[in-house]
C-alpha cells in the first residue's frame, strides 16, 4: 500500500494484485495490478468482516496507546476508522496510489467528525513503493495484506524502522503461504513467515512476535 503528501482530501492509492474473490482483502501503495475501485465495496464487506474482523488487529495495535498511527495502503480506512474510535487522542496517516479510496476516507472520516484526526497522502504509482514520511514520525504503523506485493521487501521494510519511532510498533498481517488457496493471493507468491520475520529483522526491528489473529493470516508485531 505510498503517495504525495495530501491533506484530508487528497487521494487514497491502493495497489493490488487482483486475485479474484480473495483480492477484497488487498491493498497497498505497491505495484501489480490495481485494485479495481469499481470493486471497492469488498474491503469492507461482511465477508472480510468475518475473515478478517478489523476489532482484533485494532486491539493490537492499541495495546501501545499511539498517538501517530501510519497505515500503508489505508484503501477506505477498514483499520484506520477503528483505530480512531479505540484511540480518541489518536491522528491517523493514511497511504495508498487510488485517490478515490482515499476521497472515501476522507468522506467517512468527515461523516464520523474525525476529520482533523485524518490525512492522507497519495502515493504515485510510478513510485509506489518510495515512503514519503519523515524519520521518526510515527508510533505506530500497520501494513495489512500488502507484504506480498512489495517488490523490494528489505529496501521498503527498512523505510517503515526509520519512520517508527524507537520504542513504537509495526504490526504487519498477510496471507499466510501454509493456508488455503481457495481465497485470497496464489500461495506461491505469499511471504513464508519465517522469511518475512527475517526480513523485519534485518531492517532493524529486534523484537518480531507472531499473533493468529485470523485463520489463514500470520500477524507479525515488530518492536
Amino acid at each position: 500500500m505510498a503517495h504525495e503528501h495530501g491533506h484530508h482530501h487528497h487521494d487514497h492509492g491502493h495497489g493490488h494484485h487482483d486475485h479474484g474473490e480473495g483480492a477484497d482483502l488487498g491493498h497497498g501503495p505497491g505495484a501489480g495490478k490495481r485494485f479495481p475501485f469499481h470493486k471497492m465495496d469488498r474491503l469492507d464487506s461482511a465477508e472480510r468482516q468475518a475473515r478478517q474482523p478489523a476489532d482484533k488487529l485494532v486491539e493490537l495495535v492499541a495495546e501501545g496507546r499511539p498517538e501517530t498511527i501510519l497505515d500503508i495502503g489505508v484503501g477506505t480506512g477498514y483499520f484506520a476508522l477503528p483505530l480512531l474510535d479505540a484511540l480518541p487522542g489518536a491522528k491517523v496517516t493514511g497511504l495508498d496510489v487510488e485517490p478515490r479510496m482515499l476521497g472515501v476516507l476522507v468522506g467517512r472520516a468527515l461523516e464520523r467528525g474525525v476529520f482533523d484526526r485524518v490525512d492522507t497522502f497519495e502515493v504515485p504509482r510510478d513510485d509506489a513503493e518510495r515512503l514519503p514520511t519523515p524519520e521518526d514520525a510515527f508510533d505506530a504503523a500497520i501494513m495489512v495484506n500488502f507484504l506480498h506485493e512489495l517488490d523490494d521487501r528489505p529496501g521498503y521494510l527498512a523505510g517503515v524502522r526509520r519512520t517508527v519511532k524507537a520504542g513504537g510498533r509495526f504490526v504487519v498481517c498477510d496471507w499466510d503461504a501454509e493456508g488455503d488457496a481457495e481465497h485470497g493471493p496464489p500461495l506461491e507468491i505469499r511471504v513464508p513467515v519465517d522469511v518475512a520475520t527475517a526480513e523485519l529483522k534485518a531492517a532493524g526491528f529486534e523484537k518480531v512476535t507472531r499473533h493468529d489473529l485470523y485463520p489463514n493470516f500470520f500477524t507479525l508485531v515488530c518492536e
